[in-house]
C-alpha cells in the first residue's frame, strides 16, 4: 500500500532528523490503512483530502501516543471525518427498482 512520503511527514511535524523514521513510517501505514477502511477506497497519497487526513492521524499518533489524554478526550484529530466524508462510500441498503 502506498503511504505518505517521509519528507512530507517530517515537514508536517517540523522534524529535521531521521531518528524516528521507522516509527513515522509505521504511523503512516496505519493512517493509510485507516483512511482506506473509512472511505472504502484505496489510499491515494496524491488525493489532497486523504493525504491531509493521514497527516493529521500521523501527527496525533506521534505527538500523543495514548488513545485519550487529559487535554483532549477526542480519539481522532479534529477535521479527519470532515476531510474524508466526501470520499466515503455510502452503504444504504437501497436497491433501485429494475428497469422495465
Amino acid at each position: 500500500m502506498s503511504t505518505l512520503p517521509l519528507p512530507l511527514i517530517r515537514a508536517h511535524l517540523v522534524i529535521d532528523h531521521a531518528d524516528d523514521d521507522e516509527l513515522l513510517t509505521h504511523y503512516a501505514g496505519v493512517a493509510a490503512t485507516w483512511v482506506a477502511a473509512y472511505t472504502g477506497q484505496p489510499f491515494d497519497p496524491a488525493n489532497a483530502l486523504m493525504a491531509q487526513a493521514a497527516l493529521l492521524l500521523v501527527a496525533t499518533q506521534y505527538e500523543s501516543r495514548e488513545a485519550v489524554t487529559f487535554a483532549s478526550a477526542y480519539q481522532l484529530p479534529f477535521g479527519v471525518h470532515d476531510l474524508l466524508s466526501p470520499l466515503k462510500e455510502r452503504v444504504t441498503g437501497h436497491q433501485p427498482e429494475a428497469a422495465e
